[in-house]
């Protein structure tokens, strides 16, 4: 029999897994190349104290008591601090070896409301329908390679929400034009990584490249919102139109 074909899921699991041997803390917050370990929590904390706390309570949607899902959690970073505010946190990433390190993290921290798995690269097959309140994903989706993976990952968002549940995800919404032999043309404009940066950019950018699970691939703004209304899902704000940075928020009608 032949060997099994070499599926973006695979081939996606098999770097990141390289990366997480590499420099795991790194790849996951790459703003910095060394992280004490008690730093880098503490920036997951942050985020979520910029990125997800003020969003919630806009919504008037109280965390306590409820289940969040978090795509592409790496070794915990964020899965952690979300702890301290939901009363369950669905981890998912697509490394082993990341989830090999989060379990290992969590030991150690003694923290028992987070449910780490691996995840297939393309859905997110291991969740029933209606099981979670609240989707997350924050420097992910722009690790993918594919645009039909990213529209995959939005349509299953929209299957395993909770009618009434929210959904909070960032992309890169530059445009693209896919050339021969795994090329790729983006093009936007630069902008701040965290929703809270003073100082964003907004001058032109052009970025041109093999696709890869590093570089990922660009979905524009259209694009995520056939996605979204495909799937049930009601955009409230769309914010870093054409940046690699573009925040799309809402929740499941």
């Amino acid at each position: 029999m032949g060997s099994k074909p070499d599926l973006p899921g695979n081939r996606m699991r098999q770097e990141w897994d390289q990366r997480s041997r590499e420099n795991a803390y790194h790849y996951i917050a790459s703003w910095k190349d060394q992280w004490p370990e008690d730093e880098f929590l503490l920036s997951g904390e942050r985020d979520v104290r910029e990125l997800i706390d003020p969003y919630l309570a806009a919504a008037q949607f109280a965390p306590a008591g409820k289940r969040v899902l978090e795509i592409g959690c790496g070794v915990g970073r964020m899965s952690f601090a979300l702890a301290k505010r939901f009363a369950m946190v669905e981890a998912l990433d697509i490394s082993s070896e990341m989830i090999d390190r989060a379990r290992a993290l969590q030991d150690r921290l003694r923290i028992e409301n987070v449910r780490f798995s691996m995840g297939s690269g393309k859905d997110l097959s291991q969740y029933s329908a209606e099981s979670v309140d609240f989707a997350f994903s924050f420097i992910v989706f722009q690790h993918i390679p594919e645009v039909a993976i990213i529209e995959n990952y939005i349509r299953e968002v929209g299957r395993v929400l909770k009618g009434g549940g929210l959904f909070r995800f960032q992309v890169n919404g530059y445009h693209r034009q896919v050339l021969p032999f795994g090329y790729c043309l983006m093009w936007g404009k630069s902008a701040a990584l965290r929703a809270g940066d003073s100082a964003i950019l907004h001058r032109p950018h052009i970025k041109f490249g093999k696709l890869n699970s590093w570089r990922g691939v660009s979905i524009t703004a259209d694009e995520v919102q056939a996605a979204c209304a495909s799937a049930g899902l009601s955009i409230s704000q769309i914010s870093g139109i054409d940046s690699k940075t573009m925040w799309v928020s809402g929740g499941k009608v």
